[in-house]
């Protein structure tokens, strides 16, 4: 599956506790709820809920695991509260953490895409800092005016997440507009190198050659100096 979670020892549909807008606004604020974030580290980044554990994965599979171990002493005593972008990966997180021995689990209803919506349609309280990560041309959008990340080559603030200008990479990473003047929209030295050769010479360069476990990569490099 994509999600990576082929468990089929419990019941996906024995989910925790959907809460809207307000109902999440009251839960995170007591002291019996620890919140978690079920995105990965290149989504937390830019923006999350104030008080949240993020997890620094680079899957959702990665993540569950780590989260079970970190909270494992707090299955019967505290509210387990999760959230994601739409929602989508609560469901099954839910389900999962439940069957792992949690009591009290609780997730986001619509995620983050439908919290914004109802704080702003109800005047709610907006405890969501910074942008969302959304999985279109945009890649953000805007939940409050914080910036919260830095530039991955300068630290600078910034959360813009760019593309490396070279196809044989693509990495996706966060580039402010001095750095991505300065290299041309690219994450190093050696992919400015290779753009600025003519494109033939570039395809060239590409073949016969195993760049899978780059292209597509979120934010992981040691090319990367403030990568945090």
């Amino acid at each position: 599956m994509a999600d990576g979670l082929v468990d089929d020892s419990f019941d996906v549909t024995n989910i925790g506790v959907h809460l809207n807008a307000q109902e999440f606004n009251e839960i995170i604020d007591s002291e019996d709820t620890i919140l978690v974030d079920m995105r990965n580290h290149y989504e937390s980044e830019i923006g999350h809920f104030s008080g949240a554990i993020t997890p620094d994965v680079d899957t959702f599979r990665d993540s569950l695991d780590l989260i079970e171990e970190d909270l494992k002493a707090h299955k019967k005593d505290k509210n387990l509260v999760m959230y994601c972008t739409g929602g989508i990966r609560c469901e099954k997180a839910s389900a999962y953490y439940k069957h792992k021995g949690f009591e009290k689990v609780y997730q986001l209803n619509g995620g983050i895409i439908e919290y914004a919506r109802q704080v702003k349609e109800n005047n709610l309280e907006n405890k969501f800092i910074g942008k969302n990560f959304v999985f279109d041309h945009r890649r953000s959008e805007s939940i409050t005016s914080d910036v919260i990340a830095q530039c991955h080559q300068c630290g600078e603030d910034c959360d813009r997440h760019v593309n490396c200008l070279n196809e044989a990479c693509h990495l996706l990473f966060i580039q402010c507009d001095s750095c991505k003047k300065s290299m041309n929209n690219c994450c190093s030295t050696e992919c400015l190198e290779i753009v600025a050769l003519p494109y033939d010479e570039q395809k060239e360069l590409r073949k016969g050659k195993d760049i899978s476990n780059k292209i597509f990569k979120k934010g992981r490099s040691d090319k990367l100096k403030f990568k945090k």
